[in-house]
């Protein structure tokens, strides 16, 4: 018999993911992630925030990642862009080491979402088959999808879950 979840079958649903306003700053994008992450231990860990406007269309997503870079103080940007190409990981270490947890942290703590996220790639609609979901995580190099129902988000599927329904059924006896 084929498989045929769906993707609304894996989904977290909005209410439970992480998102916020994009006027919302870093710093409280931080406690979004923190406090989902306590409430949901267990269940899932986020990894990323959904970034909405006012009528809550959907603008972008903020993965971790994403606000760390935010975190990182203007005037050692640089140095991360060197460091990917490759240059003295010990001289931007300790570049980084001496302002990580100084004021210009706290300072960039205050920059908007809006001006660190990533616009979203794809999305795919509550019943699409996990298979679609998986292909076009694939083909966009993400790791998450939003799930539309009627022009609205309502849920996103992450890579590591269909890791897992795959993992089971392949595992399974």
């Amino acid at each position: 018999m084929p498989y045929r979840k769906k993707v609304q079958d894996l989904m977290i649903p909005l209410k439970d993911y992480p998102h916020v306003p994009y006027w919302f700053t870093l710093r409280q994008a931080m406690a979004i992630v923190r406090e989902a992450a306590i409430k949901f231990e267990g269940a899932f860990e986020p990894r990323s925030v959904l970034v909405f406007d006012e009528k809550y269309h959907l603008l972008g997503v903020l993965s971790l990642g994403g606000i760390i870079r935010g975190l990182i103080p203007k005037s050692l940007q640089g140095t991360i862009v060197k460091l990917r190409a490759a240059i003295d990981l010990e001289a931007a270490v300790s570049s980084l080491e001496t302002d990580i947890s100084g004021p210009a942290v706290k300072e960039a703590a205050e920059t908007p979402v809006s001006e660190v996220m990533s616009p979203i790639k794809a999305t795919v609609a509550v019943g699409d088959s996990l298979a679609k979901a998986l292909l076009l995580m694939l083909k966009e190099d993400i790791v998450r999808i939003p799930v539309m129902e009627e022009q609205r988000v309502v849920g996103m599927v992450r890579r590591s879950d269909v890791f897992q329904e795959i993992a089971d059924f392949v595992l399974s006896d």
